[in-house]
């Protein structure tokens, strides 16, 4: 994609619309005396922030790793779906506490003719933005299925050049879907608007009399909005803080996957076993590996170890692993990790405690699936040399 195609072009596209009706809607909203198009405007400047934050997202995370951000800026999309989730989160309490007041204390629109016109516009400004965006995802929705589709057929896409930078559709990027919602929200108060102003145009209210229950539909339907927003809203703030929370996703199961890799041949263990979500739909890990002795002296038995292990990890679409092989020996249930760091000062700082490694897995404690061996070629070598190492250990001890 260009520099000014694809999602970048859309924000600001939509930026430059927003920019301009946020004016409009303000001025028209005190002059009117319409709190949903007083709300609305704010709304429109919610907007406004979120598409900013969104296209520098959008340019910034194409930025390759640096001595201080070693994944590069990929998060940035992350930050910003759920800094813009709590500010419209904040916004919508703000506009609850003057719907409420505006409840206990009802006005008129003064100008609904006004209002009328500058909500109708806005609300086709907004009806364009949830096309544009809509539009995006559903692309990247039909791309995703075909990646599904050639993962479930074992033929998985590759590039034809080796290093290409991905392009801005091959990403699910949160802040996004943290835009869309923003556009959602301000449809819908648009939407409000045109209704309430609708109201007062034809059926106008008395200026010397009481307020009628026109009064009490813009303050009404202004809270319901708040609560539809706030409620699609949810899901996206969790999403993004379980990013942030190096939380595995649901649909990984990430236990099988270590317990896959203990299943190996040649492998006694599997302890400090971790897994985070970069950004959307990019997954890292790392473990630790105790490999049988058989593997000491075989530098190709280790590079068909390491391609077994990462074709595991390939099968769930984790394709960044780092993988510590430790070449110790001892006990087949021992899952500890045999290189520690240097000093027991720094157990405090670890991630993990020393008696307690991050999902460990020993292949001794794995109960057999249907059809296993209870053990394979290289798993009795390292019984071999168990029983060798016992008995020059108790002969040593009778010697003396």
């Amino acid at each position: 994609m260009g520099r000014y195609t694809g999602k970048s072009c859309r924000l600001s596209f939509m930026l430059g619309i927003m920019s301009v009706f946020f004016t409009a809607e303000i001025v028209g909203g005190y002059v009117g005396n319409s709190i949903a198009l007083i709300s609305d405007s704010f709304n429109m400047l919610s907007d406004i922030i979120s598409l900013s934050m969104g296209l520098l997202a959008a340019r910034v995370r194409r930025r390759n790793g640096s001595r201080r951000f070693t994944y590069g800026l990929a998060r940035v999309e992350v930050v910003g779906a759920l800094s813009n989730a709590v500010f419209l989160s904040a916004l919508c309490f703000t506009i609850a506490v003057q719907a409420l007041k505006r409840i206990i204390e009802p006005e008129r629109i003064d100008k609904p003719r006004l209002v009328l016109i500058v909500g109708s516009i806005g609300l086709g400004i907004n009806i364009v933005g949830l096309v544009i965006f809509q539009d995006f995802r559903m692309l990247l929705r039909k791309l995703k299925c075909q990646s599904d589709t050639d993962e479930e057929t074992g033929h998985p896409q590759q590039r034809d050049v080796e290093g290409e930078e991905p392009t801005e559709e091959e990403g699910q990027p949160l802040n996004i879907r943290g835009v869309l919602l923003h556009v959602l929200n301000d449809a819908m108060g648009s939407l409000v608007v045109v209704v309430t102003a609708t109201l007062f145009y034809v059926w106008p209210v008395d200026a010397e009399g009481p307020c009628t229950w026109q009064c009490y539909v813009d303050p009404s339907m202004t809270l319901v909005m708040v609560g539809i927003v706030i409620f699609s809203g949810a899901p996206l703030v969790k999403e993004a803080a379980c990013i942030l929370l190096h939380m595995i996703p649901r649909d990984i199961n990430f236990s099988k996957v270590v317990e896959d890799v203990c299943r190996l041949p040649c492998v006694i263990s599997v302890h400090e076993a971790h897994m985070f979500e970069l950004t959307k739909g990019r997954f890292v890990a790392t473990l630790h590996v105790r490999v049988s002795p058989e593997l000491h002296n075989s530098h190709s038995g280790v590079i068909t170890l390491h391609r077994q292990i990462r074709e595991v990890f390939h099968k769930v679409r984790i394709h960044s692993v780092t993988v510590q092989l430790e070449l110790g020996e001892g006990i087949l249930n021992n899952c500890r990790c045999s290189t520690p760091c240097l000093s027991p000062s720094c157990l405090k700082n670890s991630c993990c405690q020393a008696d307690v490694p991050a999902l460990s897995v020993c292949k001794a404690n794995l109960p057999l699936y249907p059809g296993d061996l209870p053990v394979n070629e290289c798993d009795k070598s390292i019984l071999k040399e168990q029983e060798a190492m016992m008995s020059s250990k108790f002969a040593a001890v009778t010697k003396f």
